[in-house]
């Protein structure tokens, strides 16, 4: 046999590399396609056809009643940035829910209130002030609006939710607009409130603080992605802050900050702490990303199905910042000043694939799903990345346009936000005499859903008939 020559060999040489880089991300896809054991551990049921007819049968039967969980009326005025919001909503109608009057109610925040269950009854009175909190004067000017004479000199609580949630980006050109708001914002809010006389003030931050990107790439021989599986609690606060490397995107960078600059401004006479929602949050149709981006889709296109991560209904986290403003009411400073919670639904983690099932068995309305495999999804978030990147710069702007709408968000960070993370909210159960909040469930992750698509089955029957 002759001896090949250099080209053919070169032509072996890049068969086997191309045969090498193929099978790498075959492995990879059956890798991020599947849970790993820690996960399979904290999660090792799934929600059965069964068990999800019969939650829907009971919620429909006894509907969750957030009325006897509440913490009592406390005769106060309340600011909440980010009113418009689901979380900032829902805050909104627990105060009243509770027995706050309207008047001693407002919402500060860029854009009006459109969710449905706003629009009328009493939150519909509740009063509005249009602010963008990045202008320092603007955000004053919102606080020092007039109140009713009736309220005016009752003290003042702030609740601020407002912030700016972009999960897909990570580099620092875009670092400084989620800053802007989130950060920048975040000063903003506590200055016009300390000088409104507030003394309450409890901020929503995110567990995703906590969260350390992973490393997809790298050793072929790993059975895992160093970080695919991470246990989540509070531990990370009492530690310095960390590079801006180790957060899966700015988002997460920024929240870090804020949370601090939040929790160091607690003193005696400005009492505060923060609200640390576990990953995904539901329980607004009109427009949570979770449940109700699936409803109102009518389906969903996803990668994460296999995905273990614990929700949290909107709910819960509105409990979590009224159980913590009672907490901080208290004659003397309390343990859990200064301090970030978690706050989770109850019950075991689920997976997202779970969620997806439980739609497509109870709502009413279509359900369509369609299962992407994970690799070529995450090899597109790289180039989007780079076209992102490329369309900032000085002279490639003019041939890269930035990316826009459902493409912008399919971006590396994504995938570093999709991992499997179980999060513990034992901190906020503890009682508020051993530095907790007192924290209470109201329902588990599967009957929170339930409810969530018995109201949007009920509006939608209403509508069609």
């Amino acid at each position: 046999m002759d001896s090949l020559t250099g080209i053919e060999l070169a032509r072996w040489a890049v068969a086997a590399l191309f045969a090498l880089v193929v099978a790498y991300l075959w492995r990879l896809n059956k890798v991020m396609s599947q849970t790993p054991p820690e996960a399979v551990r904290a999660s090792p049921y799934r929600w059965a056809d069964s068990e999800i007819e019969a939650t829907y049968k009971r919620i429909k039967a006894k509907p969750i009643d957030w009325t006897k969980h509440l913490p009592p009326k406390t005769n106060r005025r309340y600011v909440v940035t980010g009113g418009s919001g689901g979380v900032g909503g829902q805050i909104v109608l627990h105060l009243l829910l509770r027995g706050e009057s309207p008047e001693s109610i407002r919402i500060v925040d860029f854009r009006k209130v459109e969710r449905s269950d706003m629009t009328s009854g009493a939150a519909a009175n509740v009063d509005f002030a249009q602010a963008d909190i990045t202008s320092p004067t603007a955000t004053k000017a919102a606080f020092d609006k007039s109140w009713p004479s009736k309220v005016a000199k009752l003290p003042l609580t702030v609740f601020h939710t407002a912030a700016l949630i972009v999960p897909g980006e990570r580099t620092m050109g875009t670092f400084e607009r989620i800053k802007r708001v989130n950060v920048d914002g975040t000063q903003n809010v506590i200055n016009a409130a300390k000088a409104a006389g507030a003394t309450i003030f409890v901020a929503t931050s995110s567990a995703s603080v906590a969260h350390r990107p992973a490393s997809y790439w790298g050793n072929p021989f790993r059975r895992w992605p160093k970080n695919y599986f991470q246990f989540i609690d509070e531990s990370d606060f009492d530690k310095p802050l960390p590079s801006h490397d180790k957060f899966f995107a700015n988002y997460a960078h920024t929240k870090a900050i804020s949370e601090r600059i939040v929790c160091q401004a607690n003193s005696p006479k400005f009492r505060t702490g923060a609200i640390r929602p576990s990953n995904a949050i539901y329980g607004s149709s009109n427009g949570d990303q979770v449940v109700g981006v699936v409803l109102r889709s009518q389906g969903a296109q996803s990668w994460m199905s296999n995905i273990v991560q614990n929700f949290v209904h909107g709910g819960h986290i509105s409990l979590g910042h009224l159980q913590f403003e009672a907490a901080l009411l208290r004659k003397e400073m309390p343990k859990c000043a200064g301090r970030p919670f978690i706050i989770t639904d109850d019950g075991p983690p689920p997976t997202y694939g779970d969620m997806y099932h439980l739609c497509r068995v109870t709502a009413e309305t279509p359900v369509k799903l369609t299962f992407l495999p994970p690799m070529p999804l995450l090899i597109m978030a790289h180039i989007v990345e780079l076209v992102a990147i490329a369309s900032r710069t000085p002279v490639l702007k003019w041939i890269f346009p930035e990316p826009k709408g459902t493409l912008a968000i399919l971006q590396p960070g994504v995938f570093h936000a999709g991992l499997n993370y179980v999060a513990t909210d034992k901190a906020a159960q503890q009682s508020v005499e051993q530095g907790g909040l007192g924290f209470r469930h109201a329902h588990t992750t599967i009957e929170g859903m339930c409810q969530q698509i018995l109201e949007w089955n009920n509006e939608h029957a209403a509508s069609s008939s």
